[in-house]
């Protein structure tokens, strides 16, 4: 009878497994299965002249986004995740992760209209002793027709991937309700560049 039922736990332990297996398998596929949206130079991303930036520790201001320009494959396209190139920091000294803050995310019509907002803590996406890192979002459908803006908030708890060279003309920043062209001053000159920010969009 106990060699029965340890057969059995065996069995179940086994089928769980292969469950959790097929399953994170699928999930691979299934992302492997989605058009990548990019607005930047292209580049790998080892290659590229990038460096982290907060709007916030900038210009100061909470609810100043750091916004992307994307233009949909086709009517009725179907947004389903968004990856950013991000750090949450980490102290080197005292080998301490940074306390959770707050991020926000928005997707915008041509129209900056509001089709999807998400808030959470940077943590749960940009948390790493090793430096930037991609913090991938998956949000519930949207379906986007031409012209789309997605707006990233790091609010200081997150600083996002910038690259500082062959601009693209598609990122902005996001500041009292109009979207700004992504020249940020840089630099003790505060020499004024054009960037990319580096934020991808994804979705079938």
């Amino acid at each position: 009878m106990g060699d029965h039922l340890k057969k059995t736990i065996l069995l179940l332990a086994c089928l769980c497994c292969a469950a959790l297996c097929i399953n994170a398998i699928a999930a691979q596929i299934a992302t492997s299965k989605l058009t990548t949206l990019r607005e930047d130079s292209g580049k790998n991303y080892s290659e590229m002249n990038f460096t982290l930036f907060s709007s916030l520790a900038k210009f100061g201001i909470l609810d100043a986004g750091e916004a992307v320009k994307f233009t949909a494959p086709k009517a009725g396209w179907k947004l389903q995740k968004v990856r950013i190139v991000g750090w949450s920091g980490f102290n080197q000294s005292a080998q301490k992760f940074p306390d959770d803050g707050n991020i926000m995310l928005e997707i915008r019509d041509k129209d900056l209209n509001i089709l999807y907002k998400f808030a959470d803590a940077q943590n749960n996406y940009f948390l790493s002793d090793a430096g930037p890192l991609f913090g991938e979002i998956e949000i519930p459908t949207v379906l986007v027709t031409g012209d789309f803006y997605v707006v990233f908030y790091d609010r200081g708890a997150a600083r996002i991937g910038m690259e500082t060279t062959d601009s693209t003309g598609k990122s902005f920043l996001f500041m009292d309700g109009q979207m700004q062209p992504g020249d940020i001053p840089l630099g003790e000159t505060n020499e004024t560049v054009k960037i990319n920010w580096l934020i991808e969009a994804l979705g079938k």
